[in-house]
This record gives C-alpha cells, structure tokens and sequence, in this order.
C-alpha cells in the first residue's frame, strides 16, 4: 500500500467513531510523513443519518479535544453522497467492523483497500465512560493501522 494519499475512515452514522478514527489517524500519519508529503484522512458514514449535516457526538468532541483533535466543527457525510473525490481516489478504507466493510465492498472498492478496525459502537449508552472506552480502542487501532499500512519496512 505504498501510495496511498487518502484515507476513508467509515463507520455507521458518522457521529463518533470515523470523525475520531481520522483524527487519531491523521494525528499519527503526520508524526511519521515526511513533510509535503501529507497524507488526508476523512470520514464517512453507511447510514443516512449520515446525510444530516449534523456534527461530532458531545462525548467525543470532549476525548478529542483532551488528545489535541478538534471535532467541534465535524459535519456528518454519508459515503453515498461524498462530493468532490470518487471512491477510487482513497487508498484505504478503515472500517470499524464487518457490516461496514461489506457495504464499502457492495460500493465496488477492492477488499484489497479495506480494513477492519473491529471497533465496536458505544450508542446507545450515555455514560461518557463508555465513550471513553471506545476513543482508547480506537487509538489502538490506527496505531495498529499506521503499523500494517504506513511504516517502512
């Protein structure tokens, strides 16, 4: 996966786990990326809920905010609506489980681009702990993700 300049990150509503997924992930490419080579990392959801322009769930604006990821300003894209930028331009799809990777599979993306995240949906507990919880498993795995895709060998 040498070439990959663009980086999908996708889950179910686009509310919590793929803007924090980009964040985190983009956080860690740009620590490792030689300078002028940047690599841009997005989000999407599979769900129209997606398409409702509305932002980043309240309990992960404040995680990523304590890790220095601005999601205060976040806006929900559905993947069937990206504007701008094909599915053929991403290099990588970070999914956060099964169902999601098989719908970005039913889109016509290679199951060579994809890649399970295996994290799992903290909705629809209200307890902040719970977010808290899933925003470490996330870090793990794009950690994880930056590992088995982006470093030299």
């Amino acid at each position: 996966m040498g070439n990959i300049t663009r980086v999908l990150c996708v889950c179910k509503g686009n509310g919590d786990r793929s803007p924090m997924m980009s964040g985190v992930l983009q956080m860690l490419l740009d620590r490792i990326t030689p300078s002028g080579s940047r690599i841009h990392c997005e989000s999407a959801g599979i769900l129209e809920i997606a398409n409702s322009g509305g932002g980043a769930s309240s309990f992960m604006v404040k995680i990523a905010d304590r890790i220095g990821i601005d999601l205060s300003k976040h806006k929900r894209r559905w993947i069937n609506k990206l504007r701008g930028c094909p599915l053929s331009e991403y290099g990588l799809f970070v999914c956060v489980d099964e169902e999601v990777a098989a719908y970005v599979m039913d889109l016509g993306v290679d199951i060579k681009k994809i890649c399970n995240a295996q994290i799992s949906n903290p909705w629809p507990s209200q307890f902040q702990q719970d977010f808290d919880d899933t925003a470490e498993i996330i870090m793990g795995a794009m950690f994880r993700v930056v590992t088995r895709h982006f470093s030299s060998e």
